[in-house]
């Protein structure tokens, strides 16, 4: 990797519910800012919409290679594995199901050129049928069978109640670096009847919408209608710390943990101050958007097309170990421990770098380490019961001799939120 200096600095050169549930998005090479936002102020953070409701999504995305491409999408229904259920597109959706994605913009007085998209659903007579997980297959229409973007989404049928609540772990290892959470389902004004609740029920949970946390959870016991998750080692989390988090709205000047900003072979770029190690330090509150990122550009009205295309270089001070890879991550890249978002260590600097283009805006992120095959990410961020996190419960159901998972509840607590 080329470096140069900045007196006295050296500056580098050089994206996203659910893994298991299959809304893990799966991004081809050149696309970035991949969003879906639901009109339901319920959702506000989920790519979610009630069936049979009049809530939109509405999705869109950067062509970071500014290609000429007529692009289609198609939905597809989902297991909670990922897997296609077996539902044929008759079943689960209305209308035709390749639709031209005919809002293309190209982008107006940047120096990276790019081409954003957008595209709300329901469209017109295009809508789904049933409840679940879902997910747009996006494709060039002369090509339909390569799939360019993977974008999750999911459909409710609101029946069930989730009540939710972290709290101080049981066990007193535990006390001061992790959180437990106890959940209860109550169905009893349910119009679905629920069979073999312990099988055909499959609840998840997931923290911070970071698809690495998702499990399912383990039924304690039942009465009548309602439903009880609690006192078991599998809805312990770890507590981790606050989110690290970077300003680039600004480019002409430095945002918050940006050290400098420049432009380089006609490209902005971003140098954030080096990081160290949080594992062994004391927990700060502080502000974050708990692993989200907002996309804005200072002083631009039409942020969409406006904003630029930062090459972030994020520097991390740690002694390399051979068995273990680190990586940055987020939902701007849907917290993927890939080639993408692995940091190299370089000799010269003494320290672990990494480049990535992002869009004009607020990130937070986490370093994550890999180590034989496991994913940890308390190595390098700490471990604190403090934390704040939010936690989101997602209840399916699959009633004996199904075909499909129906999704009939979403519920949300803050490890903040006090008991009721």
């Amino acid at each position: 990797m080329k470096t140069f200096r900045k007196p006295a600095v050296l500056f580098l050169l050089s994206l996203l519910l659910l893994l298991s549930l299959g809304l893990h998005a799966q991004t081809g090479s050149g696309f970035g800012s991949v969003q879906a936002v639901s009109s339901n102020p319920e959702y506000k953070y989920l790519p979610v919409i009630n069936l049979g409701s009049s809530d939109r999504l509405t999705v869109s995305f950067d062509d970071l290679q500014d290609r000429d491409m007529l692009l289609r999408y198609r939905v597809v229904h989902l297991n909670t594995d990922g897997s296609r259920s077996s539902l044929r597109e008759i079943e689960y959706v209305s209308g035709i199901n390749k639709t031209d994605i005919s809002q293309a913009e190209l982008s107006f007085n940047t120096r990276t050129n790019y081409v954003h998209y957008r595209f709300e659903f329901p469209q017109a007579n295009r809508n789904v049928k049933v409840s679940g997980a879902y997910a747009f297959e996006i494709f060039e229409s002369s090509d339909p069978e390569n799939v360019l973007l993977r974008v999750p989404f999911m459909v409710c049928e609101p029946h069930v109640k989730v009540k939710a609540r972290a709290k101080v772990p049981r066990r007193v290892e535990w006390r001061l670096s992790r959180q437990e959470l106890e959940v209860e389902l109550d169905a009893q004004s349910s119009p679905v009847r629920i069979l073999q609740a312990k099988e055909s029920l499959k609840v998840y949970a997931q923290q911070n919408l970071n698809t690495q946390t998702i499990r399912r959870l383990p039924m304690l016991y039942q009465t009548g209608d309602t439903y009880f998750y609690k006192d078991q080692d599998a809805l312990v989390f770890d507590g981790l710390n606050e989110f690290r988090n970077f300003d680039i709205r600004p480019v002409r000047h430095s945002g918050h943990d940006v050290e400098y900003t420049q432009i380089t072979s006609n490209r902005w770029n971003a140098q954030l101050f080096p990081q160290k190690s949080r594992e062994y330090t004391p927990y700060l509150s502080d502000d974050d958007l708990n692993g989200d990122f907002a996309i804005k550009a200072e002083s631009m009205e039409k942020s969409d097309i406006e904003a630029e295309y930062v090459n972030v270089h994020f520097l991390l001070e740690e002694k390399p170990f051979p068995q273990r890879e680190i990586y940055v991550i987020g939902k701007f890249n849907n917290w993927e421990c890939n080639e993408e978002s692995r940091m190299r260590y370089e000799e010269d600097l003494g320290m672990h770098v990494l480049s990535l283009p992002l869009k004009q805006g607020f990130y937070d992120y986490m370093f994550a380490c890999k180590e034989n095959g496991e994913i940890r990410i308390p190595y390098l961020e700490g471990n604190h019961q403090e934390t704040e996190n939010d936690y989101y419960i997602y209840v399916f159901y699959r009633e004996p001799g199904g075909r499909y998972d129906r999704l009939l509840g979403l519920g949300k607590t803050n490890s903040r939120d006090l008991p009721e």
